[in-house]
């Protein structure tokens, strides 16, 4: 067989395991009601994000047993299986904030420390020395920043997965330009199995994935950047120009809200993609506006990809872009309607 017709033997493998688990998910009560914060109006079932992540687990485990994979990359992921696991027990019965960031920041040091990087990452870019044991706990912080992003960023029908597909195409692309087969295998085996669930999530949705699905992707993403840049010198600006669509967003309502004094951990509809659907979009307008720009982002990574030199004009025109999109939402849905008045 080729690896085309296993990447779509896993599709369909995915496919009908999201499915069924959307079978077990009505029959246990596994269901999203609309809530205030909700861009859904009927129950919807959830977790169904636990098959591609076990899926995932599968396909490493099938490749570490083949000799595709050594122990030390069995080692280096081994933390995920907490974030991920955590993720699907809070889909079933709810976990404290503080449970799953505790778990989170773990699963953090874990893999730094298994990575054998003790902040050096990040004093190396700074112009004045700074402690190690801070630096470190920046990248800490950062990595469960990147964690939570898709599971901020869940909220409309396709959204997650869509850019989770689009990450670990290009990333798995860029580690095997890299000559890092073994990673790109594990990545564009993951987007098959992201395709099988977008089957059912693609708007209108019928089962979303969870906190099982929206904190795996968001560690595995953070872990890949990781590990590309310290083994494979794949430049870190590659990966915020790739995730630039989520952390931008996330991260400027973040700070707005802090700044009006809102109760960060409130939910919230602030979101410039929520906001959209607030002024009338649709979740497929939504979700093919996001295609559209991480097709610009694409091309931004491939230019920095050819050229390094080019990675600050990359980075730029990416934030430019960006910035001026968001700024069209605010004027079609402010997030303040007082600032609009």
């Amino acid at each position: 067989m080729t690896w085309l017709a296993y990447l779509l033997l896993l599709f369909a493998l995915s496919w009908v395991s999201v499915g069924a688990f959307r079978w077990y998910a009505i029959d246990k009560g596994l269901l999203d009601e609309p809530t205030a914060r909700s861009s859904h109006i009927a129950p919807t079932p959830r977790g169904g994000g636990v098959v591609f992540f076990l899926g995932w687990v599968i396909l490493f485990s099938v490749l570490y047993y083949f000799d595709y994979l050594t122990l030390y990359y069995v080692w280096l992921f081994s933390p995920i299986l907490a974030v991920g696991l955590v993720g699907f027990w809070d889909d079933h019965k709810s976990l404290s904030a503080a449970t799953r960031f505790l778990v989170q920041c773990l699963a953090a040091v874990a893999c730094l420390f298994l990575a054998q990087e003790g902040g050096e990452l990040v004093s190396a870019w700074l112009p004045i020395p700074i402690p190690l044991p801070i630096c470190f706990l920046f990248l800490v912080v950062a990595m469960v920043w990147v964690t939570n992003l898709f599971n901020f960023m869940d909220g409309s029908d396709g959204f997650a997965a869509c850019e989770g597909i689009f990450v670990f195409t290009v990333g798995g692309y860029l580690l095997y330009c890299a000559n890092a087969y073994e990673l790109a295998i594990l990545a564009w085996g993951l987007v098959a199995l992201l395709g099988g669930f977008l089957a059912w999530n693609w708007p209108r949705a019928q089962i979303f994935m969870g906190d099982s699905g929206s904190y795996f992707l968001g560690f595995l993403t953070a872990l890949y950047a990781l590990i590309s840049y310290k083994f494979f010198h794949v430049p870190l600006l590659l990966w915020v120009i790739m995730t630039s669509l989520f952390w931008f967003d996330a991260t400027v309502t973040l700070l707005r809200r802090l700044l009006a004094g809102e109760q960060w951990r409130k939910p919230h509809k602030s979101h410039a993609y929520q906001r959209l659907m607030q002024a009338g979009w649709s979740h497929q307008q939504v979700l093919i506006a996001a295609i559209g720009v991480n097709g610009v982002l694409g091309v931004l990574v491939w230019m920095g990809h050819r050229d390094p030199r080019l990675l600050p004009l990359a980075l730029g025109i990416a934030v430019t872009m960006l910035t001026c999109l968001y700024i069209g939402v605010e004027i079609i849905k402010p997030m303040f309607k007082q600032w609009h008045d």
